[in-house]
């Protein structure tokens, strides 16, 4: 095998002109500007000062780099060194002179960012209806949910490896304890976030409150009036509950949530006291049973021997034990209108157990939700109930993600400053989310930012003039030019917002 045959007779030299790189990301740029996020932030960071370059675009300008891959500011040069295609762009010390701006803003300017990203955002889901004919459903197991709204809440640790301020040792080392909402419709799109000491508690009630209230004023007013609220145990309290019932008390407005339960000694003898017979089969992503193959079950794979099949999780209700058990009401105090479940599963290989799961073998999880047990449907079966709160788990794809796109790694000492490229960086998710919504067809409108970046926004095109037009052509070869010139007509025909 001849393994230079492939380098013979070529020539490297720095002579190439209007050869442009990470051409795709002229994407996100337009789709900031016609989506009105570009003008929203100008009008929220106006100043009477006279600057060359204007601090919305410079935040819209950051965005898009992170999104494209920036992990540290001095990585916003992949914009500014191509100037024939972006036109003027901020250097890196006007964009650390930015972010230090906004963090010198506080509070105020903290919420006309807000405002300007959620007006974006009313613009942006008007599209994506206009498009797909109505805002994606919520998929619980193998079914759709239609017509709601998923908020799902969620913390997450982001380590520092040096001494960053409000960085403090945490439950998984050492760094800070951020707390975010995502909107499950559009793939995980950050509707609200705050950046958190890293000793901050995971179940704290005032940071998921303010998250809270913050998520839903993030939608647009038509989106919400059916919601669905998830939040695992670790962000559990009385004080989520009350309110996610208080909200869901308004007239006129529907509110459903899902919140993880801390298995305690009364949920235990409760356990203890409910029949075999009450367990229901739990149901996979895919709406089948949850069970396996025996270890001594016969040749035949197909088979539907009962003997044969080991069923692996049952879910049931422990509402009537606990209201009205034998120790009386164990829930006085909590909304009348929760209902608690339990889930079993056997354990997978290494897990560790409790005293109590050890001596049956089963591993419990119990969440409370406020669905009435009069529901009709699917959606009223235990299985299902189940599945949607399983489901909370797709915010785990939201933060890894977001880790990807800024959220892993802040760049400054100071915590304010980490707060406005937190900022930057949910913004950056946020228009890679519409992205593929607005523009995006197949693999792509799934793809996560490593795969975004390699097929359409690292794309490498020729930049080329003809009297005032510019031609952005993406090599012919490209698996994926065709989808990047369609995502471009359709971005460039989305109505501009006001």
């Amino acid at each position: 095998m001849n393994v230079t045959g492939w380098s013979r007779g070529l020539e490297v030299s720095g002579g190439g002109r209007g050869v442009v790189s990470h051409a795709g990301l002229a994407l996100l740029r337009h789709l900031a500007d016609k989506s009105g996020l570009t003008g929203g932030l100008s009008a929220a960071l106006a100043t009477p000062r006279i600057l060359v370059h204007d601090r919305g675009r410079v935040v819209a300008d950051l965005a898009c780099a992170i999104a494209d891959g920036a992990r540290v500011i001095s990585d916003f040069r992949v914009m500014s060194d191509q100037r024939e295609l972006f036109g003027l762009v901020a250097s890196v010390p006007t964009a650390w002179r930015t972010l230090a701006e906004i963090a010198c803003g506080g509070a105020g300017a903290d919420r006309r960012i807000t405002a300007a990203v959620n007006t974006a955002r009313r613009h942006a889901w008007a599209q994506v209806t206009a498009r797909h004919g109505a805002l994606p459903g919520v998929r619980l197991a193998d079914k759709m949910l239609d017509g709601v709204v998923c908020i799902r809440l969620d913390a997450t640790v982001t380590l520092a490896h040096s001494d960053k301020q409000f960085a403090e040792a945490n439950f998984k080392g050492y760094g800070h304890h951020p707390v975010l909402a995502a909107c499950d419709n559009t793939g995980g799109e950050p509707l609200a976030w705050i950046l958190r000491r890293g000793s901050a508690g995971s179940n704290t009630t005032a940071d998921h409150l303010v998250l809270l209230d913050a998520a839903i004023a993030a939608l647009p007013p038509g989106s919400r009036r059916k919601l669905m609220v998830t939040a695992d145990g670790a962000g559990a309290s009385y004080g989520l509950v009350a309110r996610l019932d208080q909200l869901a008390a308004r007239r006129g407005f529907e509110l459903t949530y899902s919140v993880g339960w801390v298995l305690g000694e009364r949920e235990r003898a409760a356990l203890r006291l409910v029949p075999e017979q009450a367990w229901q089969i739990a149901i996979d992503g895919r709406g089948e049973i949850r069970e396996r193959r025996g270890d001594d079950a016969c040749a035949d794979l197909r088979c539907a021997h009962r003997a044969c099949w080991i069923e692996e999780a049952h879910v049931t209700e422990l509402t009537g034990l606990l209201r009205e058990g034998p120790a009386g009401d164990q829930l006085a105090g909590w909304p009348e209108a929760m209902r608690v479940f339990a889930r079993r599963e056997r354990p997978h290989p290494g897990a560790q157990l409790s005293l109590f799961e050890a001596g049956d073998g089963w591993r419990y999880s119990l969440w409370v939700t406020n669905r009435p047990a009069d529901t009709k449907g699917w959606l009223g079966q235990n299985a299902y109930i189940d599945a949607a709160h399983r489901v909370h788990a797709r915010v785990e794809d939201a933060i890894r993600t977001g880790k990807d796109a800024g959220l892993g790694h802040f760049p400054s000492f100071d915590f304010r400053v980490n707060a406005a490229w937190l900022t930057a960086a949910m913004t950056g998710q946020i228009l890679l989310a519409w992205l593929k919504l607005l523009a995006l067809d197949g693999d792509l409108a799934r793809a996560e930012p490593k795969t975004l970046r390699y097929r359409v926004l690292h794309a490498a095109a020729r930049l080329t003039r003809g009297g005032r037009r510019r031609r952005l052509k993406i090599q012919a070869s490209w698996p994926w030019a065709e989808a990047i010139t369609t995502a471009w007509k359709r971005v460039n025909a989305l109505p501009q917002a006001p």
